[in-house]
């Protein structure tokens, strides 16, 4: 009895420290019910959809509302972004609700996850979710293993027997006649590596500021291949480390 009230009080913890006890407290009933599908966050104008059968929404909803791993304070009142990796939308949301004006992107592979992120951010406007994954050219892609965690999805470039397009960020660009992207944001479970091994001289440099967590566990030398696109295009580049995220911003923009 006494341990279980000390787990339970544990687990409310964080949830206090970052929304004090009404709004923390709310949050996390509503997280430890068997319903996660009308979630209210203090600040966001409108309620979560999450899967209470898939227990990685839930891992990344804590990245991202509870531990804060993408903390909005890091950018700069950005205009731009693009969320590639975007799972069920919840970074998409924490951008839109922190930065009302800026037009959204998000990317996201899995047909199941893209139908969560749909029903996330369609209230909001200036945003388009995209079933797609985020390559150095525009192909078709597979699912390397279906019973992985819906975080964790992989993909390789496969145009006979691929299902999934994949897009390029050139193409992103001249498709919405970007000058720029204020904000890059990439959780793309090994899939950095293809995007900063070619086609990459044109658009990187037109971005400020990179938000990535890098896979070499998954794809080897995916730091080394991303280290050296970056110091080909970036002359002057200020980093830091966010939980499992390298951030990078491009101070020659």
């Amino acid at each position: 009895m006494r341990k279980n009230l000390y787990n339970k009080i544990k687990s409310f913890l964080p949830y206090f420290n970052e929304y004090g006890i009404k709004e923390g407290y709310k949050l996390y009933k509503e997280i430890s019910s068997s319903d996660l599908k009308n979630i209210h966050v203090y600040g966001m104008k409108h309620p979560i959809q999450l899967r209470k059968n898939e227990k990685s929404d839930l891992e990344v909803f804590k990245q991202i509302f509870i531990e804060k791993q993408y903390n909005p304070g890091y950018y700069k009142n950005p205009k731009i972004i693009i969320d590639a990796g975007g799972n069920v939308g919840l970074f998409s949301v924490l951008m839109k609700n922190k930065f009302p004006e800026a037009k959204i992107i998000t990317i996201e592979p899995d047909s199941d996850n893209f139908l969560i992120a749909k029903k996330n951010l369609e209230k909001y406007p200036y945003i388009q979710v995209l079933n797609k994954g985020l390559w150095s050219n525009d192909v078709k892609l597979k699912i390397i293993d279906e019973d992985v965690a819906k975080w964790g999805i992989q993909v390789v470039e496969d145009n006979q027997n691929g299902k999934i397009e994949a897009i390029s960020v050139n193409t992103i660009i001249k498709e919405n006649n970007f000058d720029k992207i204020d904000l890059l944001k990439m959780d793309i479970e090994g899939s950095e590596k293809e995007v900063f091994s070619k086609n990459y001289e044109e658009w990187l440099p037109k971005v400020k500021m990179l938000i990535i967590e890098l896979h070499d566990s998954m794809q080897k030398d995916s730091s080394r291949v991303f280290f050296e696109a970056l110091n080909k295009t970036w002359s002057h580049y200020h980093l830091f480390v966010s939980g499992e995220n390298l951030v990078v911003e491009n101070l020659s923009l």
